[in-house]
C-alpha cells in the first residue's frame, strides 16, 4: 500500500502543495515514495520531504544537504554508489523512506498527518521481509516506525545514538536526522554518523 499520486488524505498538506505548485512550478510537488528493494536488510527513515529536497525532485532524500550526508556515508560505507541529482540511484543496498510523504509547513507535520501516513509506513516495513536493521533519523521518525511495528512507545524511547531490540530479528538505531540545522548546531557531529554506519556495517557484515 502507497499514497496515490495527489494523495488528498491530509488537507493541510494539499494545501501546501497547491500553494508549491504555484510557487515552484518546476518541483516534483507531491509525495515521494520509498526507495530502495524491500528485499534488503536495512531501511533507514526520515522524517519527511524537504521543500528543495524530495518535494523538488520527487526523489526521497534527493537534491538538499541532508540527502547529499545521507549519502555520502551510505557510499562511504559501501551501502549505495555515487549517485547526483535527477539521476536513478545504483546499487542501493538499503531502501529509504520517510515517516511522512508529503512536505509539511515548515518541515514539521501534526500529529493528524503522522498518524494518516503511518498506515504507509507499515505496510512499507511489513513487505521487508529481511529486514534486520532499521535507522530512524530523529524522534518523529522514531515515534513512527514505533507504531507502525504496533510497539509500546513507553517502553522504545528516542535517545539518539541508542540501540533497540525489537524482537528477535529487528533493531532498531536512533540518530538526530542529518539536517543542515542539526550539523551547524553541532547537535549531531559527523563522528556520530561514522558511528552509526560502522555499526550497521558490523551488524550487517556489509
Amino acid at each position: 500500500m502507497e499514497p496515490k499520486k495527489n494523495c488528498n488524505l491530509c488537507s493541510r498538506l494539499v494545501d501546501l502543495r497547491k500553494k508549491n505548485k504555484i510557487l515552484f512550478p518546476n518541483f516534483y510537488n507531491n509525495r515521494v515514495l520509498g526507495t530502495g528493494p524491500f528485499s534488503c536488510e536495512l531501511l533507514i527513515i526520515g522524517l519527511a520531504p524537504g521543500l528543495r529536497g524530495a518535494n523538488r525532485t520527487g526523489e526521497v532524500f534527493n537534491g538538499d544537504f541532508s540527502g547529499n550526508l545521507l549519502f555520502k556515508y551510505l557510499n562511504k560505507y559501501n551501502i549505495s554508489e555515487s549517485y547526483s541529482e535527477f539521476e536513478e540511484i545504483s546499487n542501493l543496498n538499503c531502501r529509504i523512506t520517510n515517516a511522512v510523504k508529503c512536505l509539511p509547513p515548515n518541515n514539521r507535520p501534526n500529529s493528524l498527518e503522522i498518524k494518516k501516513c503511518n498506515v504507509f509506513l507499515s505496510s512499507e516495513i511489513n513487505k521487508m521481509k529481511n529486514l534486520k536493521i532499521i535507522l530512524t533519523l530523529g524522534e518523529i521518525a522514531h515515534n513512527s516506525t514505533i507504531i507502525a511495528l504496533n510497539k509500546n512507545l513507553t517502553e522504545f524511547k528516542f535517545k539518539h545514538l541508542k540501540k533497540h531490540k525489537i524482537n528477535d530479528q529487528i533493531i532498531l538505531l536512533n540518530s538526530y536526522h542529518c539536517s543542515k540545522y542539526n550539523i551547524n548546531t553541532k547537535r549531531l557531529k559527523l563522528t556520530d554518523l561514522d558511528y552509526i554506519f560502522k555499526l550497521i556495517k558490523t551488524l550487517l557484515n556489509f
